[in-house]
Formats: structure tokens, C-alpha cells, sequence
């Protein structure tokens, strides 16, 4: 009896922490973007450790001199209504490379990166604080876009999570998932 009261209360404990840390992950591959504009671009050229083909704005093309083209822009369909996590696996060249501005839907433009982690891929995330209020998004489809910020940015995935304990380490599996 013991052993399975036992049980019963492990299962119900893993339940419940499985519970707070599950939420719908949704990994897609930057350069699926329906519309990709100059000077941003599909690159091949094999910067090591990229899942494949990736976007990137080239040093001496892009912001600054200003330059108001240059984006990409992706629909992604939201399976559960929640609070979400933008995460990019991004590749920056130096200091003054190392952000896009971001929008939502019809929101207001934020920006994103400018972290100093430069010419490697990494994951980067949005909000970066506290402070900062994640991605309150609807079930249903919505429009991502990346605009042309800083040149030399590299964008190779990008993952919404709403699990807020959730950080992905290396290139991820596309797809939807629990």
C-alpha cells in the first residue's frame, strides 16, 4: 500500500511540474520567410554550424547608411493562446552588427539582439528581462517580420516558446511541439 501511495504522489508531483513547464514550441527555418527583400538574402555560403541555408544582411549593404528596405517576413501559426518567447539562433560580426528591428502583427517595431556574442552562432531571446512583457499572442496565424537594422546580422532559426523555461542549445528540431 505504501509503495503505491508512493507512486501515486510521484506521478501526480511530475505531473504538475510537467504541467508548469509545458507550452507549445515553434521552430521554423529563416529563410522559409514568404517574403525575403534586399538586402536581405538566402545565403548558402557555408558559415560553419548554420542548420542549412540562412538570411543575412552582408557588412557594407544594409543600415547604417539608412536604408529603409530590407526584410523578412513570416506567417506562423500559433497553436494555443499564451505568452511567448521569441528565441533566433543568430550569427553577428561585431558591436554595431548585432540586431534587427522586429514587429508583430500591426504592433509597434522592437528591437531585437545586442547582445555581445559575436561571429558564432547563438540563441538570442526576446524579452530579455523581466520588465519587458513576452509576446502575448492568439491562436491562430500571425505575421513575423525582420527588418534590416545593422548589416552583417545572420538569422538561421527562428523558435516562439511558451514555455517560459525552456532554452534551445544548438540547431533545433523544425516543427511544432509540446
Amino acid at each position: 500500500m505504501k509503495k503505491y501511495l508512493m507512486k501515486s504522489v510521484v506521478a501526480v508531483l511530475l505531473g504538475a511540474l510537467n504541467g508548469i513547464a509545458a507550452g507549445p514550441k515553434i521552430c521554423f527555418e529563416a529563410e522559409s520567410a514568404g517574403v525575403i527583400e534586399q538586402p536581405m538574402a538566402v545565403y548558402t555560403n557555408g558559415v560553419a554550424g548554420a542548420s542549412g541555408p540562412y538570411l543575412e544582411i552582408p557588412e557594407g549593404v544594409g543600415n547604417p547608411p539608412k536604408r529603409n528596405e530590407g526584410k523578412a517576413v513570416f506567417t506562423v501559426e500559433i497553436p494555443k493562446e499564451g505568452a511567448y518567447t521569441l528565441w533566433c539562433r543568430c550569427w553577428w560580426n561585431g558591436e554595431c552588427s548585432n540586431s534587427f528591428s522586429v514587429s508583430l502583427d500591426d504592433q509597434p517595431v522592437f528591437l531585437f539582439g545586442e547582445d555581445a556574442t559575436y561571429k558564432t552562432w547563438h540563441w538570442v531571446k526576446y524579452p530579455v528581462s523581466r520588465t519587458v512583457k513576452p509576446l502575448n499572442l492568439t491562436e491562430g496565424k500571425h505575421t513575423l517580420t525582420f527588418f534590416n537594422r545593422e548589416d552583417g546580422v545572420r538569422l538561421d532559426q527562428i523558435l516562439l516558446s511558451a514555455d517560459k523555461r525552456f532554452v534551445p542549445m544548438d540547431i533545433e528540431k523544425t516543427g511544432v511541439r509540446q
